[in-house]
């Protein structure tokens, strides 16, 4: 999808590149992806994106992921259409905690339509709207929204939540999961832009701290740099993330969605 810019007949866009994949325990167990990744390019140099992780202890993982992140790109895609470029920092957090909210309120009405505990739909929720002089991000859970500028260092807007325990989040439907939620806004000239689920973070963030690791990301970016289809490019990301060099190290379902902005 291409967004036309200021110049007549020249075309600027976010080149995107993106895969969900199911891992390997989920294939052993024959249980579906439970990731739900989106995005979609709006007017003004927009890219929005969502990336919903279903809870493995979910008996509908799946299901609230999807819910999450649909109501949550949409939403946000809402906050974008009302806001300029030059909102305020704390109108952009306001928005941003609504898309949250709208998202959660979403797979607790399903819920309550199933007839089943909230805690069945459980899941993360990230969300990103990047254009080429604002980043903003919003994440309830684990995972990671990351962007650069020219010249600088990929880095996280958002990353995963510090807890006691590994595999310990917290989830959309928790009652403190508003509380909880990281809000990020950043000026700069944005020119990549990333998504990825916690089966990932391992692999490609330091932790603690939440620094990506080049090593990782940028042969990625490459990729997306040198690819001539996109839609082939999505499925050559997908066959990576299957390979045995990422499932020896992690059985978990996996998401990752890479952004370049350029002609």
């Amino acid at each position: 999808m291409k967004v036309d810019l200021e110049r007549p007949g020249h075309v600027v866009s976010w080149r995107v590149v993106a895969a969900s994949v199911r891992g390997t325990s989920h294939i052993k167990s024959d249980l579906p992806c439970q990731d739900a990744l989106r995005w979609q390019t709006a007017r003004g140099g927009w890219l929005l994106a969502a990336l919903a992780d279903g809870a493995g202890s979910a008996a509908l993982a799946e299901v609230g992921a999807g819910i999450a992140a649909d109501r949550g790109i949409e939403a946000l895609k809402a906050q974008v259409k009302s806001k300029s470029h030059a909102a305020a920092d704390e109108e952009w957090r306001a928005g941003l905690v609504a898309a949250l909210t709208s998202a959660r309120a979403a797979v607790l009405a399903a819920a309550q339509e199933r007839k089943v505990e909230a805690r069945e739909l459980a899941s993360t929720l990230t969300l990103l709207a990047v254009s080429p002089g604002i980043a903003v991000a919003a994440q309830i859970g684990d995972g990671a929204a990351l962007a650069s500028a020219p010249s600088e260092a990929l880095a996280c807007l958002t990353r995963p939540m510090v807890a006691e325990y590994l595999n310990e989040t917290t989830f959309l439907i928790s009652d403190t999961a508003l509380e909880s939620a990281q809000t990020v806004v950043r000026r700069g000239a944005w020119r990549r832009a990333g998504l990825l689920c916690d089966g990932l973070q391992l692999l490609a963030l330091r932790l603690p701290e939440g620094t990506p690791h080049a090593r990782f990301f940028d042969p990625l970016f490459g990729f997306v740099d040198r690819a001539a289809n996109l839609t082939a490019a999505s499925g050559e990301l997908s066959a990576f993330l299957q390979s045995q060099r990422i499932t020896e190290r992690t059985d978990d379902d996996l998401s990752l969605l890479l952004a370049a902005y350029g002609d």
